[in-house]
């Protein structure tokens, strides 16, 4: 089954500043396995059950990327359940991994966020352009995601695209 490797968004792309995945699927009922869990550092101290050591490995052979990725750490699942969403920074703070999944079909959304301002120049390319007022932005938003105005094919890939490069700036009052 599929799986996701232990990693930081950030440090996969450096402009993902927040990270967020939807789950349209529940674990138990789509699909086994794929739990999203978080990867953390013991704090010293702590005697979790979910804390690996090479102590507690039963004996058995643990691989050398196993050992990275368990030993010294704490283990946090997120078992996924039908619109249910999990939401992080996506620096260092937050590594984690999907488990791999068993049987079925697991959905899931990722979605990502910056707090890099959009450059002038790509408003340029942008159909409406840059709002002007909170009456350009309410617009905006109901063009965006509910395509009201008439659009191509084309037209509606680029109504996407401009929807995911305004989306923190139509988050932001236009003024102080």
């Amino acid at each position: 089954g599929d799986f996701v490797i232990l990693h930081t968004d950030e440090a996969t792309h450096s402009g993902y500043h927040y990270s967020c995945v939807l789950y349209l699927s529940t674990q138990g009922e789509d699909f086994e396995g794929g739990n999203f869990v978080f990867n953390d550092p013991v704090d010293e101290g702590d005697k979790s059950a979910d804390i690996y050591d090479e102590d507690n490995s039963d004996g058995a052979d643990m691989s050398l990327a196993d050992a990275i990725r368990l030993v010294g750490r704490k283990l946090t699942p997120f078992h996924p359940t039908k619109g249910a969403a999990v939401i992080f920074s996506s620096g260092w703070e937050n590594m984690h991994e999907v488990e791999t999944i068993t049987s079925g079909t697991r959905y899931a959304v990722p979605c990502f966020f910056t707090t890099c301002p959009v450059p002038d120049a790509a408003y340029d390319q942008m159909v409406q352009g840059k709002p002007k007022t909170n009456e350009d932005v309410a617009d905006d938003w109901l063009h965006l995601l509910l395509a009201h105005r008439e659009e191509s094919p084309v037209e509606s890939v680029g109504r996407v695209k401009e929807l995911l490069m305004k989306w923190h700036y139509m988050c932001a009052p236009l003024t102080s």
